[in-house]
């Protein structure tokens, strides 16, 4: 008897989890975001690139000028370290490599330092294209936005990279890219 309760359960409950199945299939709208994409587009990040490069150019500069004078002091030493007595050949090795392991740390505060503030620069910029996508997500009826970077295919017709551009880009202007034609406009006059 209870094989046969059994057997009228899974024969009721088999056409229920079919119809859920192809109800799920029918719902659910998907789409995807290429972020990296996106990030290479929005103008917001394309100015935090601009002004991450030139923090990065500044640093190289600034450790240019401090390898180079370090070179320079020890070819001095090389040159002279015969002349010296030894105690004032230990002191300058010894200041010459103290220079150098700052050199180092100098180096490695600095590639720190650009670390952090490409964090600080981007990770607000992520913050708002995620309010964008969910926005688009949910006024368009998608289930589900995935990230480009893990699909293998998928037609162009889901992608909302464009999209995201675009509000992301109306949205945030970009006050850099405003002042810059004003000031190239009175060059072209004269």
């Amino acid at each position: 008897m209870s094989s046969r309760r059994l057997l009228v359960a899974l024969a009721a409950a088999i056409p229920l989890t079919l119809s859920g199945a192809a109800f799920a299939q029918q719902a659910a709208k998907i789409g995807y975001v290429n972020f990296q994409k996106a990030l290479a587009e929005l103008d917001e990040a394309k100015a935090a690139r601009t002004r991450l490069e030139g923090m990065k150019e500044q640093k190289q500069k600034d450790l240019d000028k401090a390898q180079d004078a370090l070179k320079k002091d020890k070819d001095t030493f090389d040159k002279q370290a015969s002349t010296m007595t030894e105690q004032a050949r230990n002191e300058k090795a010894e200041g010459l490599q103290k220079r150098f392991i700052d050199l180092q740390q100098s180096f490695e505060k600095g590639r720190a330092e650009l670390a952090q503030k490409e964090n600080e620069e981007f990770q607000p910029i992520v913050g708002k294209m995620r309010t964008i996508i969910n926005a688009i997500a949910q006024k368009e009826g998608f289930t589900m936005v995935f990230d480009a970077g893990g699909i293998a295919y998928a037609p162009d017709s889901l992608d909302l990279t464009p999209q995201l551009v675009r509000t992301y880009n109306e949205q945030n202007k970009v006050k850099t890219s405003s002042t810059a034609p004003a000031t190239t406009a009175p060059a072209k006059k004269k």
